[in-house]
């Protein structure tokens, strides 16, 4: 039986299923209405055939979880709520057990999403289980309403029964299109050795979606999603996905030209590739869980976990939009289990990377770094940290202690508790991070979610 829905002007046809979903048409203070309620579709259908997907099939619902209830979807209007002044914001929880009884949420809540909306909201998304090689582990999600200072009760986002849904991204392109991008094991099928890669999109605030689409449709290695989604300059969009289970292995490169329609994978066919200092690669990132940027020569700069070079985090550089990497030591301390770290270009400009001094969660002391406070001092620190640069990545001068300077914090998934002071930050977490077009720097590692902007990371460093 064909299933059609209506999605702009695009027809995909997986199969035998033929899905177009109508995009609604948003404006003014209009409000989610009952109308929609069938177009949320968190919940789908699969069927197999052998080792890939042979067809999908959305699963209509009458409720309409929390996530998608009441959004306001008038434009924000970011320019009037830019802040030049320094400033750094005690964390909020974002990972907030359900008030809805039916909702799933494990004790495991870990590998986070962020992006901004139009509508002046933040949307995360993470992955809650038991074990995280469970066919229980599902995809919640959560909201940070405009002008609010608490996340909304979580609620579950993205699920197929029984199967392990390993790894998330969710991207606002800046332009009324927002990706959600998600790996998806087997029926059955336990752990994130054999994922398939799925996309859908959002025009309405993430509100309703379009049925997934499967990217990959195999299940196979290269396709365990890594948050971190850009679009370069040329409009190519480049997703991120662990090359390889393990704790090395790599990240590999999937790169769209024409807006996500088709994608493509350049190192799937290839062996795995040798990291190690000036040595090359094809379509590989050094390092899992890595992170990208492009450069302003329109190059691309990664940095990633694991695959260390010299003993040090490995950078990988590509002159031609991901096909090829040449593999470099960094200047800055791998990282290791229960550890992410984010790269991202600044709306003004710099380059951040926040990261972990040491790898070693369980020794967080083990590696201090060198630090400077607001007033302009040096000291010796330990945890997350911000490093910036301001000349591409050829140099990082400013690096700053992310702590929110004292108290008992959760930190949730493998961080717990930590003991926060001036010298010691969160030593753990899988982060994720989004800038408003207001210049706050949103950060969320496994379950607090910190605010910052440039000049807060400049205080006490030079004039650059």
């Amino acid at each position: 039986m064909h299933s059609c829905f209506h999605f702009a002007t695009h027809r995909w046809i997986l199969h035998s299923v033929c899905f177009v979903v109508t995009i609604w048409s948003l404006g003014g203070n209009l409000t989610t209405t009952t109308a929609q309620h069938s177009q949320t579709y968190r919940r789908f259908e699969v069927i197999d055939d052998g080792d890939r997907i042979s067809s999908l099939k959305v699963t209509p619902e009458d409720a309409v979880p929390p996530w998608a209830r009441d959004v306001e979807h008038a434009k924000y209007q970011w320019s009037q709520q830019v802040n030049e002044h320094p400033h750094f914001e005690v964390p909020l929880v974002f990972v907030k057990p359900p008030v809805d009884p039916d909702q799933p949420f494990g004790d495991h809540n870990h590998q986070p999403s962020i992006t901004w909306l139009d509508n002046g909201d933040l949307l995360a998304i993470w992955y809650s289980t038991s074990s995280e090689s469970g066919t229980e582990l599902t995809v919640l999600a959560s909201r940070l309403r405009a002008g609010k200072q608490e996340w909304d009760a979580s609620s579950e986002f993205f699920k197929a029964f029984q199967r392990n849904m390993h790894g998330s991204a969710i991207f606002y392109d800046g332009h009324g299109t927002l990706f959600h991008f998600n790996g998806m094991g087997p029926l059955g099928g336990r752990g994130w050795a054999k994922l398939a890669l799925l996309v859908r999109t959002s025009r309405d605030n993430g509100v309703t979606w379009s049925v997934p689409q499967a990217i990959g449709s195999d299940y196979k290695a290269r396709h365990q999603v890594i948050s971190g989604t850009i679009k370069t300059s040329q409009g190519k969009l480049i997703q991120c996905c662990d090359a390889d289970p393990g704790p090395n292995g790599g990240t590999a490169v999937h790169v769209s030209q024409d807006g996500g329609l088709t994608w493509t994978d350049w190192g799937q066919d290839e062996e795995k590739p040798m990291f190690v200092a000036g040595g090359k690669g094809r379509g590989t990132i050094a390092g899992i869980h890595a992170s990208v940027v492009e450069l302003r020569n329109g190059h691309l700069l990664a940095l990633g976990r694991g695959d260390s070079i010299d003993g040090r985090m490995p950078m990988s550089i590509s002159s031609d939009f991901g096909q090829s990497w040449e593999y470099h030591a960094s200047e800055f301390p791998p990282i290791g289990g229960g550890q992410r770290l984010i790269l991202r270009r600044l709306n003004e400009g710099p380059l951040l990377l926040v990261s972990f001094t040491s790898g070693n969660r369980n020794e967080p002391e083990a590696v201090p770094l060198r630090f400077i406070d607001q007033a302009g001092r040096e000291f010796e620190g330990n945890g997350m940290y911000a490093a910036v640069s301001f000349d591409d990545g050829k140099t990082w001068p400013l690096r700053k202690l992310l702590t929110p300077g004292s108290g008992r914090w959760d930190g949730g998934a493998h961080t717990k508790e930590f003991v926060a002071s001036p010298t010691r930050a969160e030593h753990a977490g899988y982060l994720a991070a989004t800038q408003t077009p207001d210049n706050t720097i949103h950060l969320i590692s496994s379950r607090l979610h910190y605010r910052f902007n440039l000049a807060w990371l400049k205080q006490g460093f030079p004039a650059q």
